[in-house]
């Protein structure tokens, strides 16, 4: 008489414990990489969505009050932008998780880290990450 014991030895137990070691070992950099990539995507729509209320609220102004300065078409502050319907709110940087866009004036200097405030030129992320190639955000 033939008798089967079911079970598992201590051998396999290890075997299969290793093995998922092994795999989760290798998911984690792989999921930290598309939560990334995501909020990249996310920051590219974003500022690319607030660059065009930009430049529609440009448009506008400059067709309604032509013969002011350049810098005067341009809103002082984001909020403009929601106030006249350009944007329905602000969007929220994806790597702060806030509102807290960094803008740049038309009348700074090429290059200038610091802006005058004057206006809102252009727009971009308060994060001080780098992207995968190494690249501040805040340069995108």
């Amino acid at each position: 008489m033939l008798t089967t014991k079911r079970g598992l030895t201590l051998l396999e137990l290890i075997v299969c414990t290793l093995i998922i070691g092994i795999l989760s070992t290798t998911a984690v950099p792989i999921a930290k990489n598309v939560v990334r990539k995501q909020k990249e995507s996310l920051l590219r729509d974003h500022l690319k969505e607030m660059r065009k209320a930009i430049d529609r609220y440009y448009e506008k102004k400059s067709a309604a009050s032509p013969g002011l300065e350049d810098a005067q078409y341009y809103p002082q502050r984001l909020e403009e932008l929601v106030e006249g319907r350009y944007l329905r709110r602000i969007p929220l940087d994806p790597f702060t998780e806030k509102p807290d866009w960094k803008t740049r004036s038309s009348t700074d200097a090429p290059g200038n880290a610091i802006s005058n405030q004057q206006n809102v030129f252009d727009i971009y992320s308060a994060t001080s990450d780098t992207d995968l190639r190494g690249q501040l955000y805040s340069t995108w």
